[in-house]
């Protein structure tokens, strides 16, 4: 294979990080209650009646969120109060912190930047899974989401977008609500490949691949009969959040599940991404899951450039 082509866990350690899931505001929330992950909320003291059931929770007053408003996230470890130690007190610590949050609103949009910080002090890597507004939100909102983007992306490891927009193309014709339910499977499938997939071993490798590649699109393909591990890969690239050149690709994530995954199989793939991505550097694991029968699952994980959400 190309040197740009690795396996991971090639360093031989089955050792897997902890992985711990934080919602901030109500739709990170939403995305993580059902999760099988250690999960938080962060979320206002108003919709605390929502999180009841998070053994792990900081519920945020009025003055806090003035506070994270108006104080960078660089400065946060360094405010006083209850603040600061009910944050801590609720992320603890773990190997690796995915973050789920929409922008364009008050909790996610101004909360999120400063969490990712914080969790970049209690964590060896911080994924953050955002969700942005419909084009019909108006303005203010895209332009609130696109400047919290931008601080959400300074302060994180890897940030992976999903244009709500783009939900319509694969769900057209569902109600709003099941077309979000839809949404939060997309957003968590990320995690769960990649706590089966990543060792402890990989963390620093994949920071480095990703470092100037740290937004991150996901596309997610599943296939069964003759080739299906190609045609998976076809599905997966034509993700709608796939609206880039290809080119961009500096770094990718190749995830391939299946009910028995040998070299064969994982040689192809990967090949077959590489070959579509020419600029990337192409990491992948395989996974053996018994639930999928004769089917086969790729999920793409591809960091870009500091492109506009």
């Amino acid at each position: 294979m190309s040197p740009d082509i690795l396996r991971l866990g090639a360093g031989g350690s089955r050792t897997r990080p902890s992985i711990k899931v934080v919602g901030v505001g109500g739709a990170g929330c939403n995305i993580v209650s059902d999760s099988t992950f250690e999960a938080v909320a962060i979320c206002k003291q108003e919709e605390a009646h929502n999180v009841a059931k998070f053994q792990r929770r900081c519920l945020l007053s009025g003055e806090h969120m003035r506070l994270l408003k108006t104080t960078s996230p660089q400065m946060i470890s360094s405010i006083g109060g209850n603040l600061r130690s009910g944050i801590f007190s609720a992320i603890g610590d773990a190997d690796v912190m995915f973050l789920f949050t929409g922008l364009g609103g008050d909790t996610g949009s101004h909360v999120t930047p400063a969490l990712a910080h914080i969790c970049r002090k209690h964590a060896r890597m911080v994924i953050v899974s955002v969700a942005l507004p419909f084009s019909v939100e108006g303005g203010d909102r895209r332009y609130i989401a696109s400047s919290s983007m931008e601080k959400v992306m300074e302060h994180s490891d890897m940030v992976i977008s999903y244009a709500n927009d783009s939900l319509l193309k694969i769900a057209p014709n569902l109600p709003l609500r099941k077309a979000f339910s839809a949404m939060d499977i997309i957003m968590m499938a990320p995690v769960v490949e990649l706590a089966c997939s990543l060792t402890m071993e990989d963390l620093q490798q994949v920071r480095s691949d990703f470092a100037a590649a740290k937004h991150v699109r996901t596309g997610i393909g599943i296939s069964g009969g003759c080739d299906r591990e190609l045609r998976a890969v076809d599905e997966a690239f034509t993700s709608p959040w796939f609206d880039f050149d290809l080119r961009q690709v500096k770094a990718a994530l190749v995830i391939v599940t299946a009910s028995y995954v040998d070299e064969n199989m994982l040689s192809k793939v990967a090949l077959d991404v590489a070959f579509r991505l020419p600029k990337a550097k192409v990491r992948f694991a395989g996974r053996a899951d018994d639930g999928m029968g004769d089917r086969v699952k790729i999920v793409v994980l591809a960091g870009i450039g500091p492109i506009k959400p």
